[in-house]
């Protein structure tokens, strides 16, 4: 099954509600998405962050994989990124193999096409009845002019849609932008909105100092915070916020060297773009198991298909058995057709098709396409 052509596409897709959390401001997202075509005219699709990737995929991926065999996945990644480890030296490198994930995407895609299975069969099967999804939201603009109070009141009328709306055990959202006694408030707030059946968790993107992360943690531990995400810049602060206050910590470091010297973190959280695609998050779980760390998927606006690679994922691999973050419906448009796939009952079962399940919609495409 050789690879005829690969289409790389640079799209810039608004947003329903802004995001706002502690490094920026998200407005829209801005994605590249692959099609790899082979010569027996099956077409495999993948998604990664960045419209840059689009470029690189053009440029330098595209012409080096074509006429390779498309099922030789190994064959494929080695002609595209330097085996590793490679050299702390070449940021480069992470550049590359974030555009590269969405090949590897489509690459998973054409091989269970061709199985004739959906891709989590290819996964393993289903060990789940559907894939695990928390409710999930980003924080209110916090030059807007809200009181703490109608801040409050903001976030708890989210937390009540999102859980309703998902049937989600998990809602979590950001932290990091507000004072910390409006933040303590928020989760007060929160908490009696949805009910002391419902976790929270909270993600402050390492937003902040160590004293304000004690005050919160101090301020909302007999309300019950499930987890805390990355609440300040150091490892080494994280793990002693652990201890103090025992409540669990994760964290976006995915680095095997990094993480064994932390063993008190306890959860890994992946985005599968950022470390090459399903290949490589299947190599972040084995890690996550060798170090006796929780692991789920880390959401960063995904469109349509990185989505769908996220609910094979969740449904197929056993480790994944806390609910994962899920920005779906907050977002204008999925570049798929048909229905959205919304998390209903605290989950999402893909279609028992054959790949991802999803197909392009090539007008969505060209109306989001970026034309800088």
């Amino acid at each position: 099954m050789r690879i005829r052509e690969v289409r790389a596409h640079a799209v810039a897709v608004p947003v329903t509600r802004a995001g706002h959390f502690s490094k920026r401001v998200v407005e829209r997202v801005e994605n590249a998405i692959v099609e790899i075509e082979t010569e027996d005219g099956l077409v495999g699709l993948g998604e990664t962050r960045g419209m840059w990737s689009a470029d690189i995929i053009r440029s330098r991926l595209a012409p080096a994989i074509i006429g390779m065999d498309a099922l030789d996945k190994e064959a494929i990644r080695d002609v595209c990124l330097p085996k590793e480890p490679f050299d702390f030296g070449y940021p480069e490198h992470l550049v590359t193999r974030n555009a590269y994930s969405a090949i590897d995407i489509a690459l998973w895609d054409l091989a269970a096409k061709q199985a004739g299975k959906p891709l989590y069969d290819l996964l393993g099967g289903a060990v789940r009845e559907r894939a695990l999804f928390c409710g999930y939201a980003y924080s209110d603009d916090p030059n807007a002019g809200h009181s703490d109070a109608e801040l409050a009141a903001r976030m708890a009328e989210i937390a009540v849609q999102q859980v309703r709306d998902t049937g989600a055990g998990l809602f979590e959202y950001k932290i990091g932008l507000h004072s910390i006694d409006c933040e303590i408030g928020i989760f007060h707030a929160v908490r009696a909105a949805v009910g002391d059946r419902i976790e929270i968790g909270v993600d402050a993107n390492m937003g902040l100092s160590m004293d304000a992360a004690c005050a919160f943690l101090g301020g909302v531990k007999s309300a019950g915070l499930a987890n805390i995400e990355e609440p300040v810049a150091r490892l080494v602060e994280m793990e002693i916020l652990r201890a103090r206050f025992d409540i669990p910590v994760s964290t976006h470091c995915c680095d095997a060297d990094t993480l064994a010297r932390y063993p008190k973190i306890d959860a890994l959280v992946v985005d599968p773009q950022l470390v090459g695609g399903i290949s490589g998050f299947l190599e972040k779980v084995a890690l996550a198991e060798c170090l006796g760390k929780r692991i789920w998927l880390r959401a960063r606006w995904e469109l349509g298909i990185a989505w769908a690679v996220f609910c094979h994922l969740g449904l197929a691999c056993r480790q994944l058995d806390r609910p994962s973050q899920a920005l779906i419906d907050w977002i204008e448009d999925d570049l798929v057709l048909g229905d959205r796939w919304q998390v209903r009952d605290g989950g999402v079962r893909p279609p028992d098709v054959p790949g991802l399940g999803v197909e392009i919609d090539k007008e969505a495409l060209e109306r989001y396409a970026d034309r800088s």
